[in-house]
């Protein structure tokens, strides 16, 4: 990659203890392409660092943990946390110049390994590797891991998208941590990587038993719900089909479910949209399209009635009534579609 070749230069005069660490190094044994790399650079202090990355033109994103972006990596000195308050925010953070010290700040063991971009030796202190091979999902420590309670839904997420197992104790440390200092966007932004995983249902699984749907939802589930809705998410066509599916199954309050998670827009306006019905009509599709076109519908229901909404024109567009009455609009539209012989195109 040119761009980590030209930080193999940059970096050479100064040092060569540069690692790339976490997901990249996990995703590259996995064979999946990495989008995002993090660099840790060793035998630097703080404020040749911080020379270094004005030098290099790189953006201090959080200069309090000696994190600095340029391009695609995110590049920082080797640290230590520990809480000391409340929140994620409330971390007193330490350099340190140990790699197996610098690694055991990190939540599980597949996120822990690095590789030196000069040599490339892979460091993997805790079982990594192993790990990876076995689809597992594993924390390295117990007291660090607990300091953040962000790592419960990254378990999940992580879950949906490998379609990784998680370790029986950590799923025990992960039912003692209270969620309740996530702030909403924290949680949107975990919850959102899970909607666009490829293995939904592994997801849902771990929504469950980490005690993440308790604790944000008071929800609970009897085995043949758990089992009705882990196959309905084997389907997964879009970001909003979880909480969809959810929602209708567990008649959730919608505006109890956008607030919680912080819903974007987008999302608000997927997750209202109509519930289909077990006997499907041609009338109530006209009636539905006066709303919004039905693309969304049909795909959020498993592409219900999809021949008969294109051939109506009606997928990517709002139905138009031919007549409307200016004097009683709702009225003639009513009657227009109530005009229309009456076509089950889905009965169940």
């Amino acid at each position: 990659m040119k761009d980590l070749e030209f930080l193999k230069n940059f970096f050479a005069p100064y040092t060569k203890r540069v690692y790339l660490v976490g997901g990249c190094v996990r995703d590259e044994i996995l064979g999946k392409p990495a989008k995002e790399f993090d660099l840790e650079v060793y035998d630097i202090t703080p404020q040749d660092f911080d020379k270094l990355m004005k030098k290099l033109g790189a953006k201090g994103v959080g200069k309090s943990f000696f994190v600095y972006k340029w391009k695609n990596f995110d590049i920082a000195l080797p640290r230590t946390e520990s809480k000391i308050g409340y929140g994620h925010k409330g971390f007193k953070v330490s350099l340190t110049q140990d790699e197996k010290t610098a690694s055991r700040r990190r939540d599980f063991t597949m996120n822990a390994l690095m590789k030196n971009i000069y040599t490339g030796k892979i460091l993997d202190f805790w079982g990594g590797i192993e790990d990876i091979k076995n689809k597992i999902i594993r924390h390295i420590d117990d007291k660090t891991f607990i300091e953040d309670s962000l790592r419960v839904l990254r378990a999940m997420q992580f879950s949906s998208r490998l379609k990784f197992k998680i370790a029986p104790k950590t799923i025990k440390l992960c039912q003692s941590i209270n969620l309740s200092d996530l702030s909403k966007e924290r949680i949107y932004m975990e919850f959102e990587k899970m909607f666009k995983s490829k293995y939904l249902y592994f997801g849902f699984y771990y929504f469950i038993v980490l005690g993440i749907a308790k604790q944000l939802f008071n929800l609970t589930f009897l085995k043949k719900e758990f089992f009705h809705l882990a196959k309905i998410y084997k389907y997964n066509p879009r970001e909003s089909f979880f909480l969809y599916h959810l929602i209708y199954f567990k008649n959730l309050n919608h505006e109890k479910v956008i607030k919680t998670l912080n819903l974007p827009n987008k999302l608000k306006r997927e997750i209202k949209i109509k519930k289909c019905p077990k006997n499907v009509t041609n009338r109530f599709l006209y009636a539905l399209a006066l709303k919004y076109p039905l693309k969304t519908f049909s795909i959020l229901n498993f592409n219900c009635c999809q021949e008969w909404i294109k051939k109506e024109n009606l997928w990517d567009k709002k139905y138009k009534p031919k007549n409307i009455d200016p004097k009683n609009p709702k009225k003639s539209i009513l009657e227009e579609i109530r005009g229309y012989d009456i076509i089950y195109l889905k009965k169940v």
